[in-house]
């Protein structure tokens, strides 16, 4: 984390003016006094909670205290390049793109991944070398000229810019995935109600892989939820909001330049699944947050 907040401030735009909070959710006391001076050190904000209500919840938390017409997530698994904020503050105001994310090198989405021959962490790296990769692949998948980003449904959620707006036409993000589901939720709600996903050919983020899963951060973080069934209890919630989707859509395939047109029966089964309010009940808990 440390490497990931030095990074964030040695290569940030020096020419968008934002706020930048640090986020912390119930760590234990000598970690947050570290935060306290990381945040002085850079004259960042913090927000301290006093428990873990997951990555959903914490995004719809500074939704909420953010008025700024372009919000942006960081986690802290990774290493920003410079340039990367500037180019998806401007991708996140074209209009049919609702959410929107870098390139990086690890990913389970091979569309979304690129190697650089450059070390772990480098900066400046040579973006134009996706463009021709990916561009020459997109032109002969869709036969016409390729736009600057790819169009996708899932992808990974480690940095990821959105215009404060979409939050207003399509609520917050579902709060029951804890870890697992919620990007692809939050991305077929903005496809259906008529937007996409993008992947940035002209942005890189250098990503600690599976950090939680490898070092069982969210058993630990939500003990007495993620129990030796968490993964088919979390799986049910999945099927039941949006069951047979593989029927209507293949959410892992590139969107190409297609849009909820394209699939009006896809339209028609799920949405009811567009807007989701900000007070939500997780019913695994019977928590219930305001």
């Amino acid at each position: 984390m440390q490497e990931t907040i030095d990074t964030f401030y040695a290569r940030k735009s020096k020419k968008l003016r934002s706020e930048v909070f640090l986020f912390d959710q119930g760590s234990v006391p000598a970690h947050q006094r570290w935060l306290l001076e990381k945040q002085a050190q850079y004259k960042f904000s913090s927000i301290f909670l006093n428990r873990n209500i997951g990555i959903s919840g914490a995004i719809n938390w500074f939704v909420r205290v953010c008025k700024s017409p372009i919000v942006g997530l960081i986690t802290s698994d990774v290493l920003i390049t410079s340039g990367m904020d500037e180019d998806l503050f401007q991708k996140a105001q074209i209009e049919e793109i609702y959410q929107v994310t870098p390139f990086t090198d690890k990913s389970d989405l091979d569309y979304q991944t690129w190697k650089p021959k450059e070390p772990f962490g480098s900066d400046n790296l040579d973006l134009s070398v996706i463009k021709k990769e990916k561009k020459s692949l997109w032109k002969r998948l869709t036969g016409r000229a390729v736009k600057p980003y790819l169009r996708v449904l899932a992808s990974e959620l480690n940095v990821m810019f959105w215009r404060r707006e979409i939050f207003d036409k399509l609520g917050y993000f579902d709060e029951r995935w804890r870890a697992c589901y919620e990007n692809n939720d939050f991305s077929l709600r903005c496809f259906l109600a008529g937007g996409c996903t993008a992947v940035s050919m002209d942005s890189f983020v250098w990503h600690y892989h599976k950090i939680t899963h490898k070092n069982k951060a969210r058993e630990r973080s939500y003990e007495g939820y993620l129990n030796d069934c968490w993964s088919q209890e979390i799986r049910r919630f999945w099927d039941e909001k949006w069951p047979d989707l593989e029927s209507y859509i293949k959410i892992y395939d590139p969107l190409k330049e297609k849009t909820i047109n394209d699939y009006p029966k896809l339209l028609e089964k799920f949405s009811h699944n567009i807007y989701l309010p900000y007070v939500q009940t997780t019913t695994y808990d019977g928590e219930h947050r305001k």
